[in-house]
């Protein structure tokens, strides 16, 4: 018994000693160690801080703290501007098109949030698919989005700069060729073809090349077929209308009476004189544009050819009289190029005949073609080309009368 009675006492003893059962330990001690205690944000950090949003969409915003044991969570969320996107708990919804912040606050910490809201393009269309352009020649495509009010810009590009450019939808032909535009909006592209020819669309290249007064040179394309108020006739052999030298629409009477550009009588001139014998005097001798019916009709690079280019045509050329042009039974003179590399190219000239008064005279027989140069020596007068079965040459008539017009341009 009594060796027992010796280990009672010895653990009681240490029992007492191990600090592990020292009840003040379940106690704040007063030096900030507790659990009670808050942990302040002294920066924080959005988990986004440039984001872009469909109109309508939403995305939620996280928020990181540091130091990263806070307690003290509360965020404040605040858009400035709540008309392009809002925000509560950290959810931002896109309103309408623009760009506005979304701001975090937490106590003295805050962080920023770029927010752009869009509305993407679902779809792009343009007002033509393919373009048939003639050298320097320019057409504007348009471009429509979907939907309504998308905000990607549309932006334009071509598959060959050599042969067409295009700026803001505006393509320009620059040589013979083939290129594909495109317009772009965001995920979305359209496409048009573009086919360019160094020979204007209604023209044949009869290879004729003419030279300025400066010295520069020029390609002359003349048109397949006579003018009329509607544009360049459908066929080769149709008339087309007749037309007084400097007036721009047909009329019922032609004479000094009716005749636009004078008084009365061929010695009261009010526009294109050179001599005080006729009139006003104002040294004009080729066509304004805009009493070329050509130009005023068909617009561009098109007008009446100048003398010197039915000239250079009648000496470059092969001028062969039919009565049966094509089997259509039009008589008039096929004009077929001399020009080494264009001796398979020609025009078809119809005897249209000439109006004078109200009657069509001489149809079948004659054609009558105006220059858009005056006679200087007698201005009441403008160069002609003038050709029958057996003749083809270059004389000056009355202006009143009323000839046929075959188109040229460069």
């Amino acid at each position: 018994m009594k060796k027992y009675l010796l280990v009672i006492p010895v653990l009681a003893l240490l029992f007492a000693c191990n600090p592990e059962n020292t009840p003040s330990d379940n106690n704040d001690n007063g030096n900030g160690n507790g659990g009670n205690t808050e942990v302040v944000a002294t920066a924080i950090k959005l988990s986004c801080n440039d984001l872009t949003l469909e109109k309508g969409a939403n995305e939620i915003l996280t928020v990181t703290y540091t130091p990263s044991n806070t307690t003290k969570k509360d965020i404040t969320w605040v858009s400035s501007n709540t008309s392009i996107a809002t925000v509560a708990d950290g959810i931002v919804v896109g309103v309408a098109p623009g760009s506005t912040e979304i701001i975090a606050k937490c106590g003295d910490a805050a962080d920023k949030c770029k927010v752009s809201v869009v509305i993407s393009a679902t779809g792009i269309m343009l007002n033509s698919t393919s373009l048939e352009l003639v050298n320097g020649d320019s057409e504007t495509l348009v471009a429509t989005v979907e939907p309504e009010g998308s905000t990607d810009r549309v932006t334009w590009e071509t598959s060959d700069e050599a042969v067409a450019t295009v700026a803001d939808g505006v393509v320009t032909a620059v040589r013979a060729g083939e290129a594909i535009i495109t317009a772009k909006a965001g995920t979305q592209n359209a496409k048009c073809k573009v086919m360019v020819s160094a020979v204007p669309h209604g023209a044949v290249d009869l290879g004729i090349v003419m030279t300025r007064e400066d010295g520069t040179t020029y390609k002359l394309y003349w048109a397949k077929s006579n003018l009329s108020m509607s544009g360049l006739c459908a066929n080769p052999e149709d008339f087309g209308d007749s037309y007084a030298w400097g007036e721009t629409e047909p009329k019922e009477y032609y004479d000094w009476s009716t005749y636009k550009w004078c008084n009365g009588n061929y010695d009261s001139l009010t526009k294109y004189n050179t001599s005080s014998d006729y009139g006003t005097v104002d040294n004009k001798s080729i066509l304004d544009p805009e009493d070329d019916v050509v130009h005023v009709i068909l617009e561009g690079k098109w007008r009446m050819p100048t003398f010197s280019e039915w000239t250079k045509i009648k000496d470059n050329c092969t001028w062969t009289w039919t009565s049966n042009y094509n089997g259509t039974g039009v008589a008039g003179m096929i004009v077929t190029s001399n020009v080494a590399g264009y001796t398979d190219k020609s025009i078809f000239l119809p005897a249209a005949g000439d109006r004078d008064g109200a009657n069509l005279d001489d149809a079948g027989s004659y054609g009558l073609y105006w220059s858009s140069s005056l006679n200087k020596d007698y201005p009441r007068n403008a160069k002609i080309i003038q050709f029958n079965s057996e003749i083809v040459y270059r004389i000056h008539n009355l202006r009143f009368y009323g000839f046929s017009i075959r188109p040229v341009t460069e």
